[in-house]
């Protein structure tokens, strides 16, 4: 076969591979945006805190940041250390509508009570727990990181996942209406 008609031949091919491909990844930019095989909205919600106070998920909370893990709990709890914030957390998560929240649930009850807990009572801040699992079970995480979930009226806009906390707290700022 001559070199100007095998390389006709090969064309159309290489050309339906490359549209596929483009298709792919524009499939999987939309699905980067948009939340995936969770819910489309939280709350509204009441979730405890570790001093066993309510707490309402509703339509005015902007930002949740959720961890399920000890790993995603560091990063998140690094974040909003008050040194290198320069302000209060509390201040920090109120200026941002911001809720911090983290299901115990894998925790042995034991460890919950007579460890876990009476650590997060000296955070400054409220940190809203799901002990049952049942209230955050559908929503997006990663092992090891902080889940930013951002919300406009319960909706979720956007989920990201950090193992930085300065990248975290970059994204909570740049974010921040």
């Amino acid at each position: 076969m001559p070199p100007s008609l095998a390389k006709r031949s090969r064309m159309p091919g290489v050309r339906s591979m490359a549209l596929a491909l483009l298709g792919l990844l524009a499939l999987g930019a939309a699905a980067a945006a948009q939340p995936s095989g969770g819910p489309e909205s939280l709350g509204p919600l009441t979730l405890t805190d570790q001093h066993g106070v309510q707490h309402r998920i509703d339509a005015a909370v902007g930002l949740v940041l959720f961890s399920r893990d000890m790993d995603g709990g560091a990063v998140m709890r690094e974040m909003l250390d008050a040194e290198s914030l320069g302000e209060a957390p509390a201040s920090f998560l109120g200026r941002n509508r911001a809720v911090c929240v983290a299901d115990i649930s894998r925790m042995p009850g034991l460890v919950a009570r007579m460890i876990a807990k009476p650590r997060m009572r000296k955070r400054p801040y409220p940190l809203l727990l799901d002990e049952q699992g049942e209230a955050t079970a559908a929503w997006p995480s990663q092992k090891g990181r902080t889940t930013l979930i951002r919300l406009e009226a319960n909706r979720i806009l956007e989920v990201l996942h950090f193992e930085d906390p300065a990248a975290l707290r970059s994204a909570i700022e740049g974010g921040a209406k």
